[in-house]
Parts: structure tokens; C-alpha cells; sequence
């Protein structure tokens, strides 16, 4: 059996030594790229900003799709994504709905679903009931926190948040509710927006673009679209809708793609 003589073992460990500072830069270097936070979201895609959200807004009840009184509060500790929404907006808020799915897969993939709570938050409380809401999660297989609320608190975090909302006749005709199958008398006009709060419960992001929806819809939420909503999924409007970005950097971590 052959062996190693000393010369040969003091030569490789040498070499080791020549090359270990190399390495070591290199491994440094590579560090701090991925310890690099993600850039704040540019102006296109909406407003970065730092206020304190006042008790009276944080203390509001809110109902959530199992029964439970929630708060915005309540949610200390984690970065929350509250977005406008009402269940039976056929034309844009199912592709909110879908584009909530990725980013949810999004948070799945970097494993860290803990960190974020997103929150559809109804602007029309007089039909989303929680039972509503319960059987919108069941059919578009979205589980995070879909709330209702009364008609003064719903007033209260519109106006704070600019969650702009007016009940006007429908304007779809034939259209039908995707729970009971009764005709819809009226529809509410509302921001396709969301905001993004800190841990500290501080308001540090806001935008209002329409969803820019890219990737496989989730087929029951394609069937509930309307004509205009099925056009809208074709020929998605010039708009920065959700995106990763903006979340990546409140979370101060990049978020991977995810599809649909």
C-alpha cells in the first residue's frame, strides 16, 4: 500500500492555506449579497409611507369567516396585508382572489406564512355575512382571514385606509349570486388597493392598482368571473396590481415566484 510521504501532506496543506482566503472572501461576499434587504417598492407601484395607525382603528371588530371577533390589533407581531374586497365583484376581485393565492404560495415557498397575515376585508358587510365569507374560502381555497364587519366600523377603516366605497345598481345584467343562485339587485364600486402594516402595527405601504394577474387562474374563480372579468384575465389592464415586491420588502426577505 502506498502512502503520503510529509512533503506531500505539508504541499496539500499549503494549498489549503493559499486557497482558503479566496474562499473565504468569496463566501463573504456571497453573504452579504443575500443579506442585502429587498429595495423599497418604486413610486409606480405605489406609497411608501410610516404612520402610526391610531387605537380607534386598530381596536375596530371585525368578524372573520369562522365566527371570530378579530382586531387589526390583534395582529400585533406580523406584517398584515389587509385588501379591500366583496365576494360577489365578479369583474376584479376574483383575480385579487388569485393573485392572493400566489403570493400566499409565495410566503409558503421562503417558509414564512407565520410572518404575514392577509386579510380580504369586505366592503360589503350587508351580504358577506360570515357564512358568505366561510363558503368563499371553501370555494376558492383561500385560508387566511376574510372578515365582515358593521356599517360604522366598515365606515371607520374606509376612511382611514381609503377604502372608497359606494352601493350603485347592477350594472351586469343576468347576473347571478354564486351561493343562492338569486339574481344580484346592486353592486358596490370600491378601490382594487391594499396596504401593508408593520409589525408595529404602523401603515408603511399603500397602493390602489387594479390586479395584474399572470398564470392559471384557479378554475372555480375563472367560472365566477363575469364577461367583463374574463376580459380583464385576457388582457390584464396596464396596472401594477399585487406584487411580491412590495410584501419581499416589508418582510425584509425576497419572496420566490410561485405560480397559480
Amino acid at each position: 500500500m502506498s502512502s503520503l510521504g510529509a512533503g506531500s501532506f505539508v504541499g496539500q496543506r499549503s494549498l489549503r492555506l493559499r486557497v482558503a482566503p479566496g474562499l473565504e472572501a468569496a463566501v463573504a461576499l456571497l453573504g452579504a449579497c443575500l443579506d442585502q434587504p429587498p429595495s423599497p417598492p418604486s413610486p409606480a407601484q405605489g406609497t411608501v409611507e410610516h404612520r402610526a395607525i391610531p387605537s380607534t382603528v386598530l381596536s375596530l371588530p371585525l368578524t372573520d369567516q369562522a365566527g371570530q371577533t378579530i382586531t387589526l390589533g390583534f395582529l400585533w407581531g406580523r406584517t398584515v396585508m389587509p385588501v379591500s374586497f366583496l365576494s360577489l365583484w365578479s369583474d376584479i376581485c376574483p383575480l385579487t382572489t388569485g393573485d392572493l393565492l400566489q403570493i400566499q404560495r409565495s410566503l409558503d415557498a421562503a417558509r414564512v406564512r407565520h410572518r404575514v397575515q392577509i386579510v380580504e376585508l369586505s366592503v360589503d358587510p350587508g351580504r358577506d355575512r360570515q357564512t358568505r365569507l366561510a363558503a368563499y374560502g371553501r370555494l376558492t381555497s383561500a385560508t387566511w382571514e376574510h372578515v365582515t364587519e358593521s356599517l360604522s366600523a366598515l365606515a371607520a377603516v374606509s376612511n382611514y385606509f381609503g377604502f372608497v366605497h359606494e352601493q350603485v345598481p347592477q350594472g351586469t345584467a343576468f347576473a347571478i349570486d354564486w351561493l343562492t343562485h338569486r339574481p344580484l339587485t346592486y353592486d358596490v364600486n370600491h378601490p382594487d388597493g391594499y396596504v401593508l402594516i408593520d409589525k408595529n402595527s404602523s401603515e408603511i405601504f399603500s397602493a390602489g392598482a387594479e390586479p395584474d394577474f399572470h398564470g392559471s387562474l384557479n378554475p372555480t374563480l375563472r367560472h365566477i368571473l363575469s364577461d367583463q372579468g374574463v376580459q380583464n384575465l385576457e388582457a390584464p389592464p396596464n396596472q401594477v396590481g399585487l406584487q411580491r415586491q412590495p410584501l419581499s420588502w416589508a418582510i425584509r426577505q425576497t419572496l420566490p415566484a410561485a405560480g397559480a
